[in-house]
């Protein structure tokens, strides 16, 4: 689980690589900024935000099976109880971290 804007994800022209086109709508901004994204194996698989409340919620948009899905549920949980009480909203929100946090 990585940040928005993180340079994984930003530091490169084509991203094809390890972004599919089809998810490119919901992580990215009017401008081209990426939001809080899941990887998995060098690939995005997924984006992810935090609700008011302070809980780590994610969605999958790729099939990444069972197994995984344990395993990125548990870094979820981690991440909440190492950012604690702190709040993070990224600056430039994605369709996707919106949707999550409504």
């Amino acid at each position: 689980m990585l940040p928005a804007l993180d340079p994984s994800a930003m530091g490169w022209a084509d991203r094809r690589f390890h972004l599919p086109d089809e998810h490119r709508k919901a992580l990215f901004d009017r401008s081209g900024n990426i939001g809080p994204t899941v990887w998995r194996n060098g690939e995005i698989v997924g984006g992810w935000a935090q609700r008011a409340d302070g809980e780590p919620v994610w969605r999958r948009l790729s099939d990444i099976g069972r197994d995984a899905t344990t395993v990125v549920e548990a870094e979820a949980s981690r991440l909440s109880q190492w950012v604690g009480q702190a709040r993070i909203t990224p600056r430039f929100r994605t369709p996707l971290e919106r949707e999550l946090t409504a």
